[in-house]
């Protein structure tokens, strides 16, 4: 993968020296979600993604087994940016993600734990890469947590990104 100097939150040293995967992707983009809703990404507060303080999780589960053991929490969010329209993609990943949606998201990139042996992230690592060996789509997605602080109909105005 090619990273643009703009990137401040990693260089491609660091990625080549990365202890787990790097895989980067559109984290929520403002269209219609399955519960009928779209996520208005400008009034989305990522900060904590920003400032490396976002964790990846395996699933979005409230139940008292959630992140037993670790196993749920498989990688660090390393950046996140918003782009809301053409000018805000900075380099080619972010131009291509624009490309293919054209709408505002959240982009990001996620450092996965398997190369911690971390044996969830080494399983969704494994996906990718047989995924990319077969020359087949990535089935893995990416989906934000978070909280609602303000709604007008189906339209989440004001939210908090996790």
């Amino acid at each position: 993968m090619t990273v643009s100097p703009i990137l401040k939150a990693l260089t491609t040293d660091e990625i080549n020296r990365s202890t787990g995967m790097i895989v980067d992707g559109i984290f929520a983009s403002q269209v219609w979600d399955s519960s009928g809703e779209v996520l208005d990404i400008d009034g989305c507060d990522i900060s904590d993604m920003e400032q490396g303080r976002g964790l990846a999780n395996y699933e979005h589960r409230n139940d008292e087994t959630a992140g037993a053991g670790g196993q749920d929490i498989v990688g660090k969010i390393v950046f996140a940016k918003k782009i809301l329209k053409a000018e805000d993609a900075t380099d080619e990943r972010q131009k291509h993600f624009w490309d293919k949606i054209k709408v505002p998201f959240i982009y990001g990139m996620v450092r996965l734990y398997d190369g911690a042996g971390h044996q969830s992230a080494q399983g969704l690592a494994a996906q990718i890469r047989d995924h990319v060996a077969n020359k087949e789509p990535i089935l893995v997605r990416f989906s934000i947590d978070g909280s609602t602080i303000a709604k007008e109909g189906n339209r989440l105005t004001s939210t908090l990104g996790r």
